[in-house]
């Protein structure tokens, strides 16, 4: 007997990748280069990065380069990492670690220009909790505008600001006053931090659609957590972020040891026990 010969994609069907830019659909990477261990174990150099590049780029479009690179690693280095990413499509953010390191040390806007200089051109702002007037954010929105960048809104609980905060759920109206200032002026996503969702517990549901709803899906990206919190919660939350938000809602903070699991996992897919019972 002959066979045609097939490819695996024609015995193996899947969904195309929607090329980019793409609305929806985005998954966007956690770039941690050399740092904090002992928690990562994925080292993300410049040779790393090309090889992994060469299968995971169509299916990126953001990356946090986490702040201690920008801080620590040679700036040459810094900005080869940022080029290479852009190369694929794929654009590097300052992460709100970035911002927050610079206004508890009073430069925040020397920060901003020098992210500029580097090669960034978005960067990530937090909500404050009234610590950083409108008036202020207005002029640091704007001069990061003024520097060629966009700028991700990024909503954390209380305790993801003040140390000392408890840690309570916020409501759908909270989360969207928070953001609209910032979406009317340069902001282009709204980024609801992981420990937001988790805390939310029965409720996120609800909650969280009121935010979809009145903000549209297309302008909310949803973090899922750090391995170094927790191994296998990201398996987790990526399950039950696409079953309760539903397959199409773009998702953040993909390590890249999992940037190939996101595609599979919006369309039904579930890893088998050796990757479930893991941890």
């Amino acid at each position: 007997m002959h066979l045609i010969p097939k490819t695996i994609a024609e015995i193996f069907p899947r969904a195309e990748i929607e090329p980019k830019p793409r609305k929806l659909r985005q998954a966007w990477l956690k770039d941690v280069g050399y740092d904090e261990a002992p928690w990562y174990h994925e080292r993300m150099g410049l040779l790393e990065l090309t090889d992994f590049l060469e299968v995971a780029g169509p299916h990126l479009d953001y990356v946090k380069i986490c702040t201690p690179q920008v801080l620590y690693h040679p700036s040459e280095w810094v900005t080869r990492k940022i080029e290479l990413y852009k190369s694929h499509g794929i654009e590097p953010y300052l992460d709100h670690g970035y911002f927050k390191k610079a206004w508890r040390s009073g430069v925040v806007e020397d920060a901003i220009v020098a992210g500029a200089k580097l090669g960034f051109r978005v960067i990530e702002f937090m909500n404050t909790f009234g610590d950083v007037t409108e008036t202020q954010w207005k002029a640091w929105r704007q001069l990061a505008l003024d520097h060629g960048m966009k700028i991700i809104y990024e909503h954390h609980p209380e305790s993801g600001w003040h140390d000392d905060a408890t840690t309570v759920p916020s409501l759908a109206e909270n989360i969207i006053s928070g953001a609209v200032p910032f979406l009317e002026h340069g902001a282009f996503t709204l980024m609801i931090d992981h420990e937001e969702i988790e805390i939310q517990g029965e409720n996120a549901k609800v909650e969280l659609g009121k935010v979809i709803e009145a903000l549209g899906a297309e302008n909310i990206i949803f973090e899922i957590t750090s391995p170094k919190e927790a191994p296998m919660l990201w398996l987790d939350n990526l399950t039950a972020y696409f079953e309760m938000l539903g397959p199409d809602i773009n998702v953040s903070n993909v390590m890249p040891s999992q940037a190939m699991y996101v595609e599979p996992l919006r369309a039904g897919d579930r890893p088998g026990p050796l990757i479930t019972n893991r941890y």
